[in-house]
């Protein structure tokens, strides 16, 4: 049932989300002041305020902490209950004020904090590129989108030629170093729609969604002049062996699309490295 709800709020926007919650609110209150100041409501006046911290933000959800606190007063100042004085009532509407917030604001630190993990989850600690998992998700995504409309995709596999002797030559720091630049070139040589992943030491790919095979021998070529430019002036000058693969009637497997690419990168490295070669399915 939660996991239910948990679609359904997740699928509306955030006008939407935030109208059901000040909506709840006000049956809330209504049921408040129907039933007296015999029976407490103020446990219910949690759920919209979660819902709004959960799925709209610290902004929402305080809004929503307001406009409970205004709902359970207005329901209890019109109350047949006699207060011994007006500072009562207004006591406990900030006692209420008081718990509402605090309940706000725990839950929007844990949700911003969830949002951080799963960032970190699929993210590179090194580079900030997305990590394996991350990529192949984009990838099948991709894929499958690519596959619908029927448009050409291309996936690029590259390797830093000989990066253990770069650690043996200049130290770890040099090659993380190294790392860092492939990826900040990359990502400034590439599209906007295009997407950049390290798969894990100094293996990465490149995804080029609407890209066929004439398009991608372009593009690829100018990232790596981009590469050997961006460590001209470096210590460490690697060199790189790409493979890359168009898919003109794209699979919907992302293990296979990339399995396809590496084996062409390997191809590279048995002719002696430092280069790209070039692949097509189905052949053309």
């Amino acid at each position: 049932m939660l996991q239910a709800f948990d679609r359904a709020a997740s699928r509306l926007s955030r006008n939407a989300l935030l109208l059901a919650a000040l909506v709840a609110v006000a049956l809330v209150g209504l049921a408040d002041k129907l039933t007296g100041f015999e029976l407490a409501f103020s446990l219910f006046y949690l759920a919209p305020i979660a819902a709004a911290c959960w799925y709209a933000g610290r902004a929402a959800g305080l809004m929503l902490v307001l406009m409970s606190a205004a709902a359970w007063l207005a329901a209890n100042a019109g109350a047949d209950h006699l207060y011994s004085s007006r500072a009562v009532l207004a006591w406990n509407g900030l006692v209420r004020t008081g718990i509402f917030l605090a309940f706000a604001q725990l839950l929007c630190a844990l949700r911003e904090q969830l949002d951080v993990a799963q960032r970190l989850a699929r993210a590179d600690s090194l580079t900030g590129l997305d990590n394996r998992r991350a990529f192949l998700e984009r990838l099948q995504f991709v894929l499958a989108l690519a596959a619908r409309e029927h448009r050409p995709l291309t996936l690029a596999y590259l390797d830093v030629d000989d990066f253990k002797g770069v650690n043996d030559a200049h130290g770890h720091a040099v090659g993380d170093q190294v790392l860092r630049l492939v990826a900040r070139t990359l990502l400034k040589s590439l599209r906007r729609t295009d997407a950049v992943g390290r798969l894990g030491g100094d293996e990465f790919a490149l995804l080029l969604p609407d890209t066929n095979r004439a398009g991608a021998e372009h593009l690829i070529a100018k990232t790596r002049e981009a590469l050997y430019h961006a460590f001209r002036t470096e210590s460490a000058r690697p060199t790189f062996s790409i493979g890359a693969v168009t898919f003109m009637e794209p699979t919907h497997d992302a293990e296979h699309a990339l399995s396809a690419a590496d084996a062409l990168m390997y191809q590279v490295k048995s002719r002696g490295k430092d280069g790209i070669a070039f692949g097509q399915e189905p052949p053309a």
